[in-house]
């Protein structure tokens, strides 16, 4: 004869572990789709010098300067985006909408392999103390 509350704990312990079971699987697909976003170009990182294209100095890991035509070069302006996806910081030059407003210090989001994928600002800089 099975004790009654053994035949209550069965199922529970049951939904318990298909909870667990279910929220562990759920944080694995967040994982690769992130691997999978910084696979295809995807960076989130601070703007740190705003700019037309010749007068940005420094190069990046990668570059739109470099794959874009001459008419882009001359009318647009260019950011450096900073990123710390890898834990070292690199540097990758993207190339502005003449629309988005961006100052230094800003965190956004965009693609650095995709030349001129539209930047989304996801915290802007905050104003010094003083």
């Amino acid at each position: 004869m099975e004790h009654p509350v053994v035949g209550i704990a069965r199922p529970v312990a049951t939904g318990i572990l298909g909870v667990a079971v279910s929220i562990g699987l759920s944080g694995c697909a967040g994982f690769y789709q992130q691997h999978r976003d910084f696979q295809n170009g995807w960076r989130t990182g601070e703007i740190v010098e705003i700019g037309r294209a010749t007068e940005i100095q420094r190069s990046g890991r990668t570059d739109c300067r470099k794959t874009v035509s001459p008419n882009e070069l001359a009318l647009n302006r260019f950011a450096i985006l900073a990123d710390r996806s890898t834990g070292q910081r690199h540097a990758h030059i993207v190339m502005l909408d003449p629309e988005t407003s961006l100052e230094l210090g800003d965190i956004v989001s965009t693609n650095v392999v995709r030349c001129g994928t539209p930047i989304r600002v996801l915290s802007h800089a905050r104003a010094p103390h003083g």
